[in-house]
């Protein structure tokens, strides 16, 4: 099976799946040349928020930085090895230094670290999801159509035709509301198309107080995404017929 992405390039299946592990070319170059769940919550936004999405260097935010050493800890222990940890704070020299050697994405102060890895055991020390994770697969990335249109997607762990995604929060009480704000809906719904998956499950750790919750999606909520994901492709043919984006406006009549 041949894959052609937005720009045109065209890649057999099995090749483009093997550089897909590698961050740089999944983030990079397809986050350019593929749609995935995070480009179409900007493009329900808009055509201007998903263009200002591919021209704008994205800001590094904590929340991320914790998130990634979360999901390294939780799901691929073995490569938190390769992080770099430095004392001090981000304003040290020796932290600088560090991300001039080995890059940001690979630098953590020693605080980044401690807390991650509380949160981290909390998770793995639950029986349920110790037996969700065993026999499981980690990271496995999958690119495919929806649409006549280039998706890729990454599962944080897949078992058994069942994908399930670990999310950190800081309010897990209100973690059903967040869900439906941060478009998670659309996530799983894609999920399921990309990996021909019967089901998806979230696995929620609050940040704060370390409550565990797991969440099983309801057919009512992927329909709901999958309206979203339609909504979606019709703003990037919106995208696509813009001439003008940065001078890009909606009209209506009141």
């Amino acid at each position: 099976m041949e894959i052609k992405l937005l720009n045109g390039d065209v890649y057999h299946k099995e090749d483009i799946l093997s550089q897909m592990y590698n961050d740089e070319f999944y983030y990079g170059y397809l986050g350019k040349n593929a749609l995935s769940s995070s480009s179409c919550k900007k493009l329900l936004d808009s055509p201007y928020a998903y263009y200002k999405s591919l021209t704008e260097k994205q800001q590094n935010v904590q929340a991320l930085r914790d998130g990634q050493l979360i999901h390294l800890m939780v799901l691929e222990p073995n490569k938190v090895e390769y992080l770099t940890f430095t004392e001090g704070t981000k304003a040290s020299k020796e932290y600088k230094q560090a991300i001039k050697e080995v890059g940001y994405h690979n630098v953590f102060t020693n605080s980044e670290y401690y807390k991650a890895k509380k949160i981290a055991e909390r998770v793995r020390s639950v029986t349920d999801v110790a037996e969700m994770l065993e026999g499981a697969k980690f990271e496995i990335p999958e690119i495919g159509y929806y649409n006549d249109l280039p998706f890729r997607g990454k599962a944080d762990i897949l078992k058994g035709g069942v994908v399930m995604d670990l999310k950190t929060t800081s309010d897990l009480k209100g973690f059903e509301r967040s869900a439906n704000f941060f478009s998670y809906d659309l996530q799983a719904a894609l999920y399921l198309e990309l990996f021909n998956a019967f089901d998806f499950e979230f696995i929620v750790v609050d940040k704060n107080t370390l409550d565990v919750g797991i969440y099983k999606c309801s057919q009512k909520f992927i329909d709901s995404g999958k309206y979203k994901l339609d909504l979606a492709v019709e703003s990037y043919e919106d995208y696509l017929n813009t001439e003008d984006l940065e001078n890009f406006v909606y009209r209506g009549v009141l």
